[in-house]
């Protein structure tokens, strides 16, 4: 899927520790939209521990953008590249997925990220309790602690969450 003329969600590439600064760079300077999902993880110094908030996705950030915003977002100081696909061109996120994402991130559980080209993909289910309710994803079937993903298409990439396995039911397919 490629970029038209209609804002979509894309997946942008930035150079190493760079994420935030690209991120505000693009909506302060560009005015578009950008999501850049944030965990919060214990950072130990010499004489101290402390929570600091970084990437979910290292080197990743989202912008709502239409084609012609293309070469003003690649401009942007930081900016590598976007992250595209030689059948696809550059990948596009669908809403509910970056919605999905939110509300991950949002939550008070533990999210990871995992390659999804190392992992093995299971069976389509839907939460049908507790605080992800309604929320359609996939069960990795090499964990028997009921591990949840919400894929995100085009990245190969899947935000992993721990929900009980009778909190999910099959979805018929």
């Amino acid at each position: 899927m490629s970029l038209t003329k209609f804002p979509q969600w894309v997946a942008i590439y930035t150079a190493p520790r760079s994420e935030k600064t690209v991120a505000d760079r693009i909506a302060q300077d560009l005015h578009l939209q950008v999501y850049l999902p944030m965990k919060q993880v214990r950072r130990k110094w010499s004489d101290r521990i402390k929570l600091v908030k970084v990437p979910l996705i290292p080197s990743y950030a989202f912008v709502k953008m239409c084609e012609r915003d293309i070469f003003y977002v690649n401009n942007v100081q930081g900016m590598v590249g976007y992250v595209s696909f030689p059948s696809t061109g550059i990948a596009v996120i669908p809403d509910e997925e970056i919605e999905a994402m939110r509300q991950l991130c949002e939550s008070m559980e533990a999210v990871q990220v995992a390659n999804t080209q190392q992992l093995k993909l299971g069976a389509k289910v839907r939460v049908a309790d507790g605080e992800f309710k309604g929320m359609k994803g996939t069960i990795i079937q090499d964990h028997s602690d009921g591990n949840f993903s919400v894929q995100i298409s085009g990245l190969n990439i899947s935000l992993i969450v721990n929900i009980q396995p009778l909190a999910l039911e099959p979805i018929d397919q």
